[in-house]
């Protein structure tokens, strides 16, 4: 430690520090220069106590410091970074796994210096300070090592890196290792024998299904070493066996792909598994192994086609119903009041979700009352016959209108209304109507239900009418649509490729709004992909819809993790709106099981929507794909760096190597304290002691 006189605070020149010491000894001098008859040198004795203590106080007054500097020699210290991932306990050939490695970090202990301090990191995808090894990491990041390591290269003389060399996560090593001024000393860990192993890489499929449909699902087999073997690869539902494959390896190294093909008859969430039985010698069957669930959604939609007339309109309209294979027709045609061709309507076994009226039933009809008092979307398709019917008031109820004085059948064409383009009905591509075929209605005096919406009107001889051609009705409980013309198979048979496109494009914009309830599902959920590996991140996404059937960009989406049947969740996050409709989340990584996420879509304090999907993780076999020692990476690290690769367990090289480093550098830390005079306590003894003396030559010499 050294310590020497800093300077004075505030700062003063030197003249005038050494004047207040002129003037403290002209002071004591002065003070006692006319007492003749004090012996010579006690007089001076007094003169100089009285000088100092008087120069001490003044001094203390200007408040000096003394600036102390401390050396020391630096921690001699090298940072040792044990691979703690998966890939270090697999037991192959005379590599024992996690007791090998056990053995080998034993030796280093026994052999390292005593003169150098070792600090213990674990990595894997992370680096934690600790020596406990588990064998636990999913991936491999060596390149964070490097850069830890690089962050703390003041602290450490170099570093001690046992691993096997396998990267699985993050950048190649090389590139940080460039920037290091520190070496690395690589100590190998690992089976260095070829493997054989057979692999589910990866599975496509489709999350999200619908009923009365057929799905294929697609799998990635990949196996190394089962040159002229075979493999059965088994698809299981709910842990029965449905189906298997077998695949033969024509070579050393090779990747296949098994197909199922599967059909969902029922809506709900169904597991599945594809697993290839492992072999004796197979490296690991943690990879075998691949988990997955779908959920069927009931999609179909019931229509029942009621026909009180026989018309064109009818087969035609009936037949584009059955063209779409998410739809199940159902008929009934009205003969006669005897007699009904197809299905009783008042006898269904099963509720429709569409009532599609081809004209009307005859007065005190039970049917009529029947869809008066079902809560089900009706769509009302003119004919001919039905306007004599329109007089009845009631059927506002039905259909949203009804009509007086009916006169005489008219020829004319589609022409919308001033509410054209606000209506989902309306979503058409422009045409020109006039180019198309002739529509039929009737003249008379139209009248709509409060909440119906007239959206088109007839075009009669190129002049608009009142006449509504297309009316429509959504209140909370269903939705009415009408079309008050005939002559609609003319568009079918059209030879304009206009007239189709608009006849398919208008009629499947009714099905699908009639169809649609008013609590339609708002809120949709998924995962970004099928399936997740726990070295993973998994992302959800959201699809979010207004009761309007609008995009809601502006709500939140909270959801909620749960594990199994656990009711508790594990974890809520609130989801980022992306665009439009689409919302998403990154809940992180999580262990290998299936886990449910329930969302919940809230606007100014009002509930739009919830809903629910899960996730599948799977355990990642990313850690067991390579399971070779990469000693070419190791070596590289050390050679750019300035180490050793320490394949023999000799660590006497490395402590030469690092001892030589400390002689050569100037490897000490140096700090400074500052400490004022005024703070200690010893000045008020010592101009204490000052005085006392001085009073007691004072007394000597009989003074006061």
């Amino acid at each position: 430690m050294a310590a020497f006189f800093q300077g004075i605070n505030p700062v003063l020149p030197i003249i005038f520090i050494t004047g207040i010491g002129a003037i403290s000894l002209f002071i004591a001098w002065w003070t006692y220069s006319s007492l003749s008859s004090i012996p010579a040198h006690k007089k001076g004795a007094l003169i100089g106590l009285r000088a100092v203590a008087l120069f001490i106080l003044v001094l203390l007054l200007l408040n000096p410091f003394i600036s102390r500097l401390f050396t020391d020699a630096a921690n001699q210290r090298v940072a040792v970074y044990l691979d703690n991932s998966q890939s270090i306990t697999i037991e192959r050939g005379e590599y024992d796994g996690l007791n090998t490695y056990g053995e080998i970090i034993a030796e280093f202990e026994r052999s390292k210096s005593d003169e150098i301090e070792f600090d213990y990191f674990l990595f894997d995808d992370s680096i934690t300070r600790s020596d406990e090894l588990t064998g636990t990491g999913v991936r491999t990041n060596i390149n964070n090592v490097v850069e830890h390591l690089q962050e703390n290269e003041t602290n450490y003389l170099g570093a001690v890196l046992f691993s096997d060399g396998i990267i699985t996560q993050g950048r190649n090593p090389i590139f940080a290792a460039q920037n290091l001024s520190v070496p690395i000393f690589t100590v190998p860990v690992g089976d260095t024998t070829d493997v054989r192993d057979i692999a589910i890489s990866d599975v496509e499929y489709s999350s999200i299904t619908y009923s009365f449909t057929s799905q294929t699902i697609r799998a990635e087999i990949q196996q190394t070493g089962y040159e002229g073997e075979s493999a059965t690869v088994q698809f299981m539902k709910s842990g029965e066996l449905i189906e298997s494959q077998e695949i033969d390896f024509t070579t050393a190294v090779s990747s296949h792909i098994a197909e199922f093909s599967l059909e969902f008859n029922e809506p709900g969430f169904f597991d599945f598994e594809i697993n290839v039985p492992p072999k004796e010698d197979e490296l690991t069957d943690q990879n075998n192994r691949y988990i997955f669930n779908i959920e069927v959604l009931d999609d179909k939609t019931k229509i029942l086609s009621i026909a009180y007339e026989v018309h064109p309109d009818v087969s035609a309209i009936r037949r584009f119903i059955a063209t779409d294979q998410q739809n199940e027709l159902v008929i009934s045609t009205w003969i006669n009041e005897q007699t009904m061709i197809g299905v009783d309507p008042l006898n269904l076994s099963e509720e429709p979700d569409l009532i599609v009226l081809h004209g009307l039933p005859p007065n005190g009809s039970n049917v009529l009352e029947w869809i008066e008092n079902q809560q089900i979307p009706v769509l009302y398709f003119a004919t001919p016959s039905a306007f004599s019917r329109l007089g009845d008031s009631s059927l506002s109820n039905i259909i949203g209108f009804y009509a007086t004085g009916i006169q005489n059948p008219i020829d004319v064409q589609i022409y919308h209304g001033s509410g054209q383009g606000s209506h989902s009905l309306l979503e058409l591509t422009p045409q020109n109507y006039q180019r198309f075929p002739m529509l039929q209605t009737f003249r008379g005096n139209y009248r709509l239900s409060p909440l119906a919406q007239p959206l088109m009107f007839a075009l009669f001889q190129r002049s608009e009418t009142d006449i509504p051609l297309l009316i429509a009705e959504d209140t909370s409980t269903r939705r009415k649509a009408a079309v008050n013309a005939f002559g609609w198979y003319r568009y079918q048979q059209s030879t304009l490729d206009e007239a189709q496109q608009f006849y398919t494009q208008f009629l499947s914009n009714l099905f699908s709004w009639a169809s649609t309830p008013p609590d339609r599902r708002t809120l949709m959920l998924e995962p970004a992909k099928p399936s997740f590996t726990e070295n993973e991140s998994v992302e959800i996404r959201a699809e979010l819809f207004n009761e309007l059937g609008e995009p809601e960009p502006e709500a939140f989406v909270d959801i909620e993790i749960f594990s199994g049947d656990n009711p508790e969740p594990l974890n809520r996050f609130r989801m980022n709106h992306l665009r439009n409709e689409i919302y998403t989340a990154e809940l992180g990584n999580f262990p290998q099981g299936l886990y449910r996420i329930e969302g919940r879509a809230v606007k100014n304090d009002h509930e739009i929507g919830t809903a629910e999907t899960r996730v599948n993780v799977s355990q990642s076999s990313t850690e067991f794909l390579n399971t070779k020692r990469n000693d070419d990476l190791l070596i590289s690290l050390t050679e750019i760096t300035g180490g050793l690769f320490i394949s023999d367990g000799d660590y006497s090289g490395m402590n030469e190597m690092i001892t030589r480093r400390i002689a050569e550098a100037e490897l000490t830390d140096t700090r400074e304290e500052t400490f004022f005079l005024y703070q200690s306590i010893i000045w008020f003894f010592v101009v204490l002691t000052l005085l006392s003396v001085e009073w007691l030559l004072r007394r000597s010499v009989s003074l006061p």
